[in-house]
């Protein structure tokens, strides 16, 4: 993809057809309205007049950053009015969004934390550039290609963009080789330059691990459904298997969905034949059905569990809606968070932006479909959504196992424990044991240990 860079002074006009089109979204035409094309409504003359009025009467004359910026948020305003999930995805976020769906990008392999300074190296993924030029924990990165990172934070664009970029494209960083110097001794050296070649970064998103008194239940944790999250997936499962697990639980808890062709191949080892998933909308495009292949089906015979919360949304149900309508797999916890919405991500040609629009409804085998209430009024009745569905949102749990705030919290400490073991990173709450085991996966454990008591007994002859 190209980026084309507009000129100032479109930039100055443009943005002002934005800012009107984002206000003049309504449902239906009012007195003096321009056309409703498609069930569209924009005004043109309106927007020429508006337009023209800003560029020349403003108090101030806008800049090409500001006047981008105003343009772009606008254009979101313009499609997020239809529905909290429609994102109008700026170039700041584009290259976020990119390494977001496929869960790699091209940087260091480096986990970073703010400090006066700069940027102190809290992780390595093993086998990374900065790993492989010896960088360790508590290094700190100081400035990048001559530019200093003294108080710019990790969400900073501007850390973003000097520490990752094009796969192969070097960066030379100063580093304050740590650990820091304590505060009566004397002060770190000058920093030492690395000259470091970026290289595809893909942060784990799949845990794998073996819990009961003789590990004879896999565990595997989806963080996400990104495009490589499958491979992983099928990698853990085959290890778990070989290594002789009796059962295993699929942990989907506070995974936010995803990439849906990951969420079907997730779901497709499991389920031998018959539909996955239905999306439904206006387009042809909008409309599919994903069935189940036959080829690499696990056994029937193995007991399978699926945790599930209130954060366990979009790709992340399709996952558990479908195992549940298959009758493959018990759901247990909380009910899910109800997004049965797709968004399709299209690019705008020659520009690195792109729109998130949503398209498709989600469908489960057996028709279901739990969307919590969605459309946007614009706040006229004090609120972001009507009335319009009254259905419940979300999935229910064939066990639900409600959980209070401090356990919940203790989960997610273990989660981010768990997430940190790949970077060599030092344990942020070693206060939570490796080896323990939540409430809800405790009853998960309970059901498998009885399916395969219930299979030992009808297998043993009379």
């Amino acid at each position: 993809m190209s980026a084309m860079k507009p000129g100032t002074a479109l930039f100055v006009m443009v943005p002002l057809v934005a800012v009107v089109a984002a206000f003049l979204f309504v449902a239906q035409r009012g007195a003096g309205a321009g056309p409703l094309a498609d069930g569209v409504y924009w005004n043109e003359q309106i927007a020429r007049f508006l337009r023209r009025r800003v560029a020349d009467t403003y108090v101030d004359e806008l800049g090409e950053e500001r006047a981008a910026f105003a343009f772009y948020r606008a254009m979101d305003a313009y499609v997020h009015a239809l529905d909290e999930y429609s994102d109008f995805i700026p170039p700041e976020e584009h290259r976020r969004w990119r390494e977001t769906t496929t869960g790699r990008y091209a940087g260091l392999g480096i986990k970073i934390s703010p400090v006066p300074e700069g940027l102190e190296i809290v992780g390595l993924l093993p086998g990374a550039p900065a790993a492989r030029a010896g960088l360790k924990a508590g290094d700190v990165v100081v400035s990048a290609d001559g530019t200093s990172l003294a108080g710019v934070g990790t969400e900073r664009v501007e850390a973003q963009r000097l520490l990752k970029g094009e796969k192969g494209s070097p960066v030379t960083i100063g580093i304050l080789q740590g650990p820091r110097p304590p505060s009566e001794g004397p002060p770190w050296g000058p920093p030492k330059l690395f000259r470091i070649l970026r290289a595809v970064i893909r942060p784990p998103d799949v845990y794998a691990r073996r819990v009961g008194a003789k590990g004879e239940y896999g565990v595997i944790r989806l963080a996400e459904f990104t495009e490589g999250t499958e491979g992983d997936f099928s990698s853990a499962l085959e290890g778990l298997l070989e290594a002789g697990v009796k059962a295993v639980v699929l942990d989907l808890r506070g995974n936010g969905g995803g990439v849906l062709p990951t969420a079907v191949a997730v779901a497709d080892r499991f389920v031998d034949k018959g539909v996955i998933v239905r999306m439904e909308g206006r387009t042809p495009r909008a409309n599919r059905v994903y069935e189940a292949r036959s080829e690499n089906t696990v056994s029937d015979t193995l007991p399978l569990v699926v945790l599930v919360n209130g954060r366990s949304a979009s790709a992340s149900e399709v996952v558990a809606g479908a195992l549940q309508d298959h009758r493959r797999a018990l759901l247990v916890g909380e009910r899910t968070y109800g997004k049965f919405l797709v968004q399709q991500i299209t690019d705008v040609p020659d520009q690195e932006v792109a729109l998130q629009l949503t398209t498709s409804r989600y469908y489960l085998p057996s028709g279901r479909s739990y969307q919590r209430s969605h459309w946007n009024d614009g706040g006229r009745n004090g609120r972001r959504t009507t009335e319009r569905d009254t259905s419940p949102a979300g999935i229910l749990p064939d066990i639900v196992v409600p959980l209070d705030d401090e356990q919940h919290e203790r989960i997610a400490k273990f989660q981010r424990n768990e997430e940190a073991v790949p970077w060599g990173e030092a344990k942020p709450f070693p206060e939570v044991a490796d080896d323990w085991v939540d409430p809800q996966l405790a009853r998960a454990l309970e059901l498998l240990e009885g399916q395969l008591v219930l299979r030992r007994i009808r297998g043993t002859p009379r």
